[in-house]
C-alpha cells in the first residue's frame, strides 16, 4: 500500500542504506589517514624526529622517506652545523659539535630508501654538567614553556621542560635537514637566511630588495651576526655586548629566500604553499611573526599596485614584479620564495626576572645558567632546516617520492609541459 502510494519509497531506502554505507566508510578513511595507514595511495614524505636533551651527551635524529639515491655527505651535514652554532654563539668561542650518520647510506655515499639515522655528539656537554642554582628548578622563567609544560606533563619540577625545550635540541634538527637540502639542491632549490635586525640595530644604510633578497654566502657567514652588511653588523654587536653586560637578551628580524622553487607547488584549496611555510617557520621556538614579500607594504596600497603582473619569460610564463614573495594563491610563482620572520628575545636570561617559586607559592625570581645574549642567528638557521622538510614534501608530493631516478623524470617532465604551455 505504502509502496502504491510513495512508488519512489524503495529507492529512497536503498539511497538511505547506501548513505550509511559511504558514511562508515568515510569513517574508516578517515580514521586510517589518522593512523597514517594510507601513506601508500597517496605517497610518503620525507619527515624527521628527533630526541636528546640539554644535559644529554649526544641528541639524534631519525629521517624517514628519504628517496632510495640521493647523494649525502657527512661534511654538507657538519657544515650547516657550523652555520647554526656560529649563529648562536655572537661572535664567542664555541665547542664544535660534530655529526654522523649511522645507517641509511649505502657505501658509495648515497641513501638506501630505509630511514636515515644520525647522532649529534653534545660538545656542552661537560660544562652543562653543572646544576642550576639552588631552587631554580621550581622558578619558572617569564616567557618560556616551563610553567606550561609542567602543568601539561604533571611533572614535579621545571628541569625537564628545559631540557626539551632548550636550544641545543635544534642541533638535532639542524643535522637532519641537511637530508632535506641535499634533496632539494638536485633540483636547483637554495635557502637562504641572514638576520636583518637585531634589538634596535637594523640594515639601513642601503634599501634591502625584498624581491630577491640575494647575497653570497660569504657576505652572510663573515659576520659575527650574520648579517651581510658591515655596517649594520658592527651596530648589531654593539647591542649585543650591552645586552651581554646586563644580563639581558635580544630579538630581531630574519630574512629567508628560497631560490628556483618550481612553479604552482601547493594548492589553491587551502593548505596552501604560504601556510605550510608558515607553519614551518612557526614550528621553531622563539618565532613571533612571518610574513611573505612586501606584505607590509601591500596593506597600505591598492590593489591596483598590489600585485604582480604575469609575463612571457625565456623560461615559460613569469612575473615582472616578486610583490608577492614568490607566492600567490596558495601557490608558488617560480620566483623568489622571500619571507620576513620575527623573532622574540631568548627567555634565558642571566638577570632575575619576576616569577613563583611553584613548591612555597611565594614570589621569586628566575634565572637561568644557560645563557647567550642572542640567539637570532641561530633561530635563521633552523627556519631554514624545517623550511627545507616542508619544501621537500611539496616536492615528493609532486613528484613522488621513493627513488630519485624516478622524482628526477617527473619533475623533467613536468618543467617541459610547462614550457610548452608558454609557446
Amino acid at each position: 500500500m505504502a509502496a502504491a502510494r510513495w512508488p519512489f519509497l524503495p529507492y529512497a531506502r536503498c539511497f538511505r542504506a547506501k548513505f550509511r554505507c559511504a558514511k562508515v566508510s568515510l569513517c574508516h578513511v578517515l580514521e586510517s589517514f589518522a593512523k597514517d595507514e594510507i601513506r601508500c595511495t597517496l605517497g610518503a614524505t620525507m619527515k624527521y624526529m628527533t630526541a636528546g636533551e640539554l644535559r644529554g651527551a649526544s641528541l639524534v635524529a631519525i629521517v624517514d622517506d628519504v628517496p632510495a639515491g640521493l647523494r649525502l655527505q657527512a661534511a654538507s651535514i657538519q657544515a650547516d652545523l657550523d652555520r647554526w652554532s656560529h649563529g648562536c654563539s655572537c661572535g664567542e668561542r664555541r665547542e664544535v659539535d660534530c655529526a654522523a650518520i649511522l645507517s641509511g647510506v649505502s657505501a658509495d655515499g648515497r641513501t638506501t630508501g630505509s630511514p636515515l639515522s644520525l647522532v649529534v655528539d653534545n660538545a656542552a656537554y661537560r660544562s652543562s654538567l653543572e646544576d642550576e642554582a639552588p631552587g631554580q628548578a621550581a622558578v619558572p622563567r617569564p616567557g618560556s614553556a616551563d610553567l606550561a609544560g609542567l602543568l601539561a606533563t604533571d611533572a614535579n619540577d621545571c628541569r625537564s621542560i628545559v631540557e626539551g625545550s632548550s636550544a641545543r635540541s635544534q642541533a638535532a634538527l639542524i643535522a637532519a635537514s641537511a637530508v632535506a637540502r641535499e634533496f632539494l639542491a638536485e633540483f636547483g632549490v637554495e635557502i637562504q637566511s641572514y638576520v636583518t635586525r637585531i634589538g634596535a640595530a637594523a640594515m639601513r644604510e642601503q634599501p634591502i630588495d625584498f624581491e630577491t633578497l640575494r647575497y653570497t654566502p660569504l657576505e652572510i657567514e663573515s659576520s659575527p651576526v650574520r648579517c651581510p652588511s658591515a655596517q649594520a653588523s658592527r651596530a648589531m654587536e654593539e647591542e649585543i655586548a650591552a645586552a651581554r653586560v646586563a644580563g639581558d637578551t635580544l630579538g630581531g628580524e630574519v630574512a629567508v629566500a628560497i631560490h628556483g622553487v618550481a612553479p604552482a607547488l601547493g594548492s589553491y584549496r587551502g593548505g596552501g604553499m604560504m601556510a605550510r611555510l608558515s607553519k614551518a617557520a612557526f614550528s621553531v621556538n622563539d618565532v613571533v611573526s612571518v610574513s611573505f614579500g612586501s606584505a607590509c607594504d601591500v596593506t597600505r596600497r591598492r590593489g591596483s599596485a598590489a600585485y604582480d603582473s604575469a609575463v612571457l619569460g625565456a623560461h615559460g610564463f613569469a612575473h615582472a614584479t616578486n610583490i608577492s614573495g614568490g607566492i600567490e594563491g596558495g601557490l608558488t610563482t617560480g620566483a623568489s620564495v622571500v619571507m620576513r620572520v620575527g623573532v622574540a628575545p631568548s627567555a634565558s636570561l642571566r638577570a632575575p626576572q619576576k616569577s613563583i617559586d611553584l613548591e612555597t607559592l611565594s614570589d621569586a625570581e628566575s634565572s637561568s645558567a644557560a645563557y647567550s645574549p642572542c640567539l637570532v642567528g641561530g633561530v635563521a638557521v633552523a627556519i631554514e632546516a624545517e623550511i627545507a622538510f616542508a619544501l621537500a614534501s611539496a616536492y615528493q608530493e609532486r613528484f613522488g617520492g621513493a627513488a630519485m631516478s624516478d622524482i628526477h623524470s617527473s619533475y623533467d617532465a613536468y618543467m617541459r609541459r610547462l614550457r610548452l604551455a608558454a609557446r
